[in-house]
């Protein structure tokens, strides 16, 4: 047997995994809708105007809509967008006002809370307060020396 006989039926697989790799990439390529190499698309931005802004939104992977913010009355509004031939393609999902809600302080909030963060805060200004500096010495002046060698002033502790 030649060299030949040996390797064709690896010849014969190479040649059906291409068949088959060009198969799969004709598929994906006619796939109609979308392209293989297209990027996502960018949010858009907040439209707005005369205490009026409009937002677009995707409640899921497949449902897009919009939040209306009412500035002058204080309500937010999410309207879905709902494809239909009977003409009710815009349906109205929720509406909220929202005066009292940004009044909220610690609402849905988890550990550490405000509360305990200004308590945190606070007391790290208060000890930061609290703290002496030490004594300024004059370039004259040697610090003095105790009984059994150290230096009293400059913060030193005698006992």
């Amino acid at each position: 047997m030649g060299q030949a006989s040996r390797n064709q039926p690896l010849i014969i697989a190479l040649y059906v995994n291409a068949a088959l790799l060009l198969a799969v990439l004709v598929a994906v390529l006619s796939r109609g809708g979308t392209t293989v190499l297209a990027a996502p698309p960018s949010p858009q931005p907040i439209a707005g105007g005369a205490n009026l802004y409009l937002m677009p939104a995707q409640f899921t992977a497949n449902k897009w809509g919009c939040y209306v913010l009412d500035i002058d009355a204080q309500v937010l509004l999410a309207y879905y967008y709902a494809p239909r031939n009977d003409g009710t393609d815009l349906q109205l999902v929720a509406a909220r006002k929202i005066t009292y809600d940004r009044r909220l302080t610690n609402f849905n909030s988890t550990n550490p809370n405000w509360m305990e963060v200004k308590k945190w805060v606070e007391q790290a200004n208060q000890s930061e307060s609290n703290v002496i500096p030490p004594a300024k010495q004059d370039k004259n002046d040697k610090p003095k020396v105790g009984p059994e060698g150290q230096s009293s002033g400059s913060g030193g502790t005698n006992q």
